[in-house]
């Protein structure tokens, strides 16, 4: 069985993030960072998108 890894696309959703203002060494950015393939996705990790106000 071989599985689909992918590249987490960073440049794509970090900048919809609600983290993005968080330095790329604090917690939650520093787990993305630390696994840049997921299984099946793109997404980093901990993503949650920004809520528009």
């Amino acid at each position: 069985m071989e599985y689909e890894y992918k590249e987490a696309d960073f440049f794509k959703y970090c900048n919809l993030c609600k983290y993005k203002d968080k330095k790329d060494v604090e917690d939650p950015c520093n787990d993305c960072l630390a696994e840049p393939c997921n299984l099946h996705s793109r997404k980093p990790v901990n993503f949650e998108e920004k809520k528009e106000r």
